[in-house]
Order: C-alpha cells, then sequence, then structure tokens
C-alpha cells in the first residue's frame, strides 16, 4: 500500500501535467500571436428603453399641397387641323390658371372652371414639329402635363400657270371677322366666312359633348351637338344680304338648360364675295354632324329711312300684323318695336301662312 506521501506527490505530478498541457494548447493555438488588447470599459449613459423611446414626440407629418396647383394639368382633347388651327381641353386645379406652351413658349392660356374642365384655342400652329405641354404655377410650385407631339405640314405651293393660261380662280371664302372667346376660353367662334350667293359659314369649339345654341343677329339659327373634339359650324347657304351682323353661341347647361358661356363675333356682310367652283360644291355638302348646323337659306332685310316693322312685316308675310315675329327674333337690336333706325340689319323669320 502506498504510503500517504506517494500519493501526495502523484497527485502534484497530474496537475502540473494537466497546467503544462493547457500551456502547450494556448502556445500552440493559431490566435496566440495576434491577440488583440482587450478594450477599456468606457462609462456611456445607457440607451433608452423602448418605453422611453415611445415617449419621444414624433415629427408632425407634410401639411397636404393646397392651392390651385394641387392637380397636375393634363390633356383631354388635342385637334389640329391640317391649317394649323388648334383646339385643346384638358383638366386642371379647379379656378387654376393654366398655360399650352409649345417647347416652353407660351402659345394661350386659360382658367379652369369649378371642376377643373377648359378649353383653349390657340393662335393656328406654323408648319412643322410641336411639342405641347400644359403648365399651373410658376417657379417650384409649377405643375406641367405629360408632352403631346403634334406636326402641321408645309402648305403645297400652287403651280405656276403657263404664260397664256389665265390667272387662277379667286379663293373659295373670304373671311370676314377675327376669332372671338368667351370670358374663359370654354367656347370660341374660331372664324366667319362668306362666299358667292349670300353664303355663310361660321366655326368654333366648345366643351365636349355640350350643346351650342347658334344665334344670326340675334334670331335664333340651331342647336349644335358637339362631339368629343368639340367642334361645331354654322353653314347659311345662301339668303345673306350686305350689312352689319353678329353669330353668337352660347353654351347651355344639360341640367336647367341656361347659359353657361357666351363668344359673339360681330362682322360685316361685304356686297362683293369671291366665286369658284369649290364654293359652289361646297353648298351642296348635307351636314356631316349633330355638331354642323346647315340652314337652307334665310331672309334678312336693310333697314333704310322710312321703313316700320309694320311695312316689314307685310313685305314678307303679306300681312302688317305679324310684326312681332320680326320684333322677337331681333330683341337684341330693337328696343322698342316704333323705333327702328337706317342702316339696321333684321334677319327675318320664317313662318307659316295663317289659317
Amino acid at each position: 500500500m502506498p504510503s500517504q506521501t506517494a500519493v501526495i506527490w502523484a497527485a502534484a505530478t497530474g496537475a502540473l501535467v494537466v497546467v503544462a498541457g493547457g500551456a502547450a494548447a494556448y502556445w500552440a493555438h493559431p490566435d496566440f500571436l495576434w491577440r488583440k488588447p482587450v478594450p477599456a470599459v468606457v462609462n456611456e449613459p445607457a440607451p433608452a428603453t423602448p418605453a422611453a423611446a415611445a415617449r419621444e414626440p414624433l415629427p408632425a407629418p407634410a401639411a397636404p399641397v393646397a392651392g390651385p396647383n394641387a392637380l397636375k394639368p393634363s390633356f383631354d382633347v388635342v385637334t389640329v387641323q391640317p391649317t394649323g388651327e388648334t383646339v385643346v381641353a384638358g383638366r386642371a386645379a379647379p379656378k387654376a390658371k393654366v398655360e399650352l406652351k409649345d417647347a416652353g413658349k407660351t402659345l394661350a392660356e386659360a382658367t379652369a372652371d369649378g371642376t377643373g374642365a377648359f378649353v383653349m384655342i390657340p393662335p393656328p400652329l406654323p408648319p412643322g414639329q410641336h411639342s405641347l405641354t400644359l403648365a399651373t404655377g410658376a417657379g417650384p410650385s409649377e405643375e406641367t402635363s405629360n408632352a403631346i407631339a403634334v406636326a402641321v405640314a408645309a402648305p403645297e405651293a400652287a403651280p405656276r400657270p403657263a404664260p397664256p393660261a389665265p390667272a387662277p380662280p379667286a379663293q373659295a371664302a373670304a373671311s370676314i371677322a377675327p376669332p372671338v372667346s368667351g370670358p374663359s376660353g370654354r367656347i370660341a367662334v374660331q372664324s366667319v366666312e362668306a362666299s358667292a350667293g349670300g353664303r355663310l359659314v361660321a366655326k368654333g369649339a366648345a366643351d365636349p359633348n355640350s350643346v351650342v345654341r347658334l344665334y344670326l343677329g340675334g334670331a335664333f339659327v340651331g342647336d349644335a351637338k358637339t362631339g368629343a373634339d368639340g367642334r361645331w359650324s354654322l353653314t347659311i347657304e345662301r339668303g345673306m344680304t350686305p350689312g352689319p351682323y353678329a353669330v353668337r353661341a352660347d353654351e347651355i347647361n344639360g341640367a336647367d338648360a341656361k347659359v353657361t358661356e357666351r363668344a359673339e363675333a360681330p362682322f360685316d356682310y361685304p356686297a362683293t364675295t369671291p366665286q369658284s367652283a369649290q364654293a359652289a360644291a361646297a353648298s351642296a355638302a348635307p351636314a356631316r354632324s349633330p355638331a354642323d348646323v346647315v340652314i337652307d337659306s334665310i331672309q334678312t332685310h336693310h333697314v333704310e329711312s322710312g321703313h316700320t316693322l309694320w311695312g316689314i312685316s307685310q313685305k314678307f308675310y303679306g300681312d302688317g300684323s305679324r310684326y312681332q315675329l320680326i320684333f322677337e327674333a331681333n330683341a337684341n337690336q330693337i328696343k322698342n318695336p316704333n323705333l327702328i333706325f337706317p342702316g339696321q340689319v333684321f334677319v327675318v323669320p320664317k313662318a307659316e301662312p295663317k289659317p
């Protein structure tokens, strides 16, 4: 049996072997030569607890954009004729001022109505390529629409006649009134033209799919119903006589039949009008759509000294007592049926004979 001293020595020897083995393992470990110093402990304030962070005030949300530029402008309809005449309809913020631009240059302006709708009729576009945009606001708050690319073809040069040939015929029609728009540009009379045989053609634009009530010299002549392009026209085939007139276009609210916007173009119908084969062919053309009002003929009377409504009624109806028909048709000119003046031109409505 080993002595107590031998047991103690053996235990000590075993412990030494374990310590030595551990030291050898530590020395042989590949991280030994690159051990990094332990960083010093720095007393930093403890991070806020989730509950504390939740108590921090949150930033206020950004206020919504307000004002006339809150809605980006957009095109609804862009119609460009071969002659460059253009009609633009679209939408923007209600009551916003809208500019129509071509490659950054302003062509026309309009103010959107309470629903944001607007119509513009800029000057005719010149031949070439164009990039149309709508803009509202100015500076950092400016809003612009997507660009619309349009092209206007250059007019073909008329061939020169041979030396012995006669000169080319006169134009089919003569322009007798400049374009006129309503206060907000939603309705317009774009052109008024006269041609041979007492013919008159007026063209214009209004809101798409609307009713346009048309008058000549204050006398109602017909209702035009525009399509998606907003275009309308009035053609009187014959019967116009020289003198002062006005073409009036009223846009009618379908809900209550009230006038929402008006454009009126005064003009003088000339004593001499151009004649050509094109005018004769055009006069035989039928109405193309509900937007095109065609009147076969119209009666007019040029007032001279000594004329009376009774006498004019006797001339046209064979009955002076029917003067009320002429008075009502020309109420914008006649304030008192007993007072008419030389130089006035009345539209005389056709009436069925009395039974």
